[in-house]
């Protein structure tokens, strides 16, 4: 089934008002929670969107080299692919691919993509170009595709906006059988970026703008519902 395009999300793409776009993405965690998916979900994304990428700062912070822009762990990994799978569509088969990943792999692959993005164009906070082939060492790793792979780099660098269904099908349509391809993510990113250049407020970064899209979003998502007892 292809990604909906919801019509919150529609009007806040649409739209250049500043403080309905940091007002959507203030209330992320709230819509969250009334869509009734789960305690597991809510600590996963909150370890996602919260804790790791405080991890990953402090590791960049303490390295003892000038290139070292941080990793991730394995059991970071796998805890990502499992958020994705929790929030979006289940594909048990990426589940099994990350957990037969080794330690170091993870950990080369993570160093050397956020030392590619931040090497691209000096790393400048508003650099595009080339920055997305910073992905390619994350989407090398067996089951790791571009969608994966770009929220493993928003972790470290929020240049890099999560390949959300939700954002996917307001800001360049849902496409074809290629809609999750890298070309496909490369349009997405830079739609991202241009957004962020016209709303011109630093704190409103393509990572952000995503989780903005998909809180509007989740005003018309279906609840699940809760379990009654017979």
């Amino acid at each position: 089934m292809p990604p909906i395009a919801h019509e919150g999300a529609i009007k806040l793409w649409n739209g250049g008002d500043r403080e309905q776009w940091r007002a959507h993405a203030a209330a992320y965690d709230e819509r969250l929670r009334a869509l009734n998916l789960g305690e597991r979900l809510s600590k996963l994304d909150a370890f996602v969107r919260k804790e790791l990428p405080k991890t990953i700062a402090q590791r960049r912070a303490t390295s003892a080299t000038s290139d070292d822009w941080g990793y991730i762990k394995k059991d970071e990994y796998v805890r990502v692919v499992e958020w994705k799978l929790a929030r979006g569509k289940t594909r048990p088969g990426l589940m099994k691919y990350a957990q037969a990943l080794s330690e170091r792999d993870v950990e080369s692959a993570s160093r050397e993509a956020y030392r590619l993005a931040h090497a691209s164009e000096g790393g400048k906070r508003n650099s595009k170009g080339k920055i997305v082939d910073a992905m390619a060492p994350f989407i090398a790793l067996k089951g790791c595709g571009p969608a994966t792979a770009s929220i493993l780099m928003a972790v470290g660098d929020e240049r890099f906006p999560f390949f959300s269904d939700e954002a996917l099908a307001v800001v360049v349509g849902n496409g074809g059988n290629d809609r999750y391809s890298a070309a496909r993510y490369h349009e997405f990113m830079k739609a991202l970026h241009r957004k962020c250049d016209d709303l011109g407020a630093d704190d409103l970064t393509p990572a952000k703008l995503e989780s903005a899209l998909w809180s509007a979003a989740a005003l018309t998502m279906p609840k699940k519902m809760a379990k009654t007892k017979q």
